[in-house]
């Protein structure tokens, strides 16, 4: 089999249903459409130290849960104009080595309650930490337990492994907004984290927000990736949303897709080799993408 494959281009709309097979199916736009409190509950809102421009009102309003990773409070703080509005959207933790947290922004969520959680350990990064806060909030909220004392060292570490034997069963979309598009090191580490973390940690579902799509994994196997209608991730109507299959990870990928203005089938990617870019979404509300090993995919976003 030759790796080119076949591509086949379609209209700028097709009807892709869902496959009647074993298949994953994955709701990338939840952060926007969630309504029932069952689904919200399951949502994270992760924030980081990077600027942003999206309307974070509107994402917020879907999630469950928000967490700053260190200098991310002050991404938070900032965006808001006044104290009013900064008390209306208070996050439930702010967690990581804090050596980028300014001391006025430490204050003003301490002193409304929010729970702050200095972890000075350089083993593990930020945004590690914080999926080991999501994790552990997870786990002692079904368990209804309350939260124990936390070493400023590495002490989520320790609960995490330790008490909680490093494993849950609890569906988490964890949204990252602004972990892409800083340092390309640390950019290259979040794309590292995104295929590590589905491998020791199924549970948990990643997407990374930035101001101009979103990323997150398509899994081994049959991928059924649905939402409403297009027009909930881009307003932008005149041409349909683009997007990409990049093979960040070790393997070669073979790839076959359904909802794609170009789709294809048999068709081998990898690095050093052909890789799907500027393609377009063209399923009116999903699409489908069968691939042998896991691959990132971004989506233009236009809010």
């Amino acid at each position: 089999m030759s790796d080119e494959g076949e591509v086949f281009e379609r209209p700028d709309t097709v009807v892709v249903n869902a496959p009647s097979g074993n298949h994953h199916t994955i709701e990338p736009f939840a952060f926007l459409t969630s309504v029932k409190e069952s689904e919200r509950n399951h949502n994270v809102l992760l924030i980081s130290n990077q600027p942003f421009k999206i309307d974070l009102k509107a994402i917020w309003t879907h999630c469950g849960l928000v967490v700053c990773s260190d200098g991310g409070a002050n991404r938070l703080h900032d965006y808001f104009t006044n104290d009013k509005e900064r008390e209306d959207f208070l996050p439930n933790y702010v967690v990581g080595d804090f050596d980028s947290l300014r001391d006025n922004v430490k204050r003003f969520y301490q002193s409304r309650g929010v729970k702050i959680i200095p972890q000075y350990g350089q083993y593990s990064n930020d945004f590690q930490k914080s999926v080991r806060c999501i994790q552990i909030h997870f786990l002692l909220s079904e368990q209804g337990k309350p939260w124990p004392e936390v070493d400023e060292d590495d002490g989520l570490k320790d609960i995490w492994e330790k008490e909680l034997h490093g494993s849950s069963n609890i569906d988490i979309r964890i949204y990252a907004l602004s972990v892409i598009g800083g340092r390309f090191d640390q950019t290259i580490q979040s794309i590292n984290q995104l295929y590590i973390l589905h491998k020791e940690q199924s549970n948990l579902h990643f997407f990374f927000i930035t101001n101009y799509d979103l990323i997150f994994l398509l899994y081994k196997g049959v991928n059924y990736v649905t939402y409403p209608n297009r027009a909930i991730f881009c307003k932008d109507t005149s041409s349909p949303p683009l997007c990409g299959l990049l093979p960040l990870g070790d393997k070669p990928v073979t790839l076959n897709s359904f909802g794609f203005r170009y789709d294809v089938k048999n068709w081998v990617t990898k690095m050093m080799g052909q890789v799907s870019s500027s393609n377009r979404v063209v399923g009116e509300k999903g699409f489908i993408v069968e691939c042998t090993e896991d691959i990132s995919m971004n989506i233009e976003l236009n809010l």
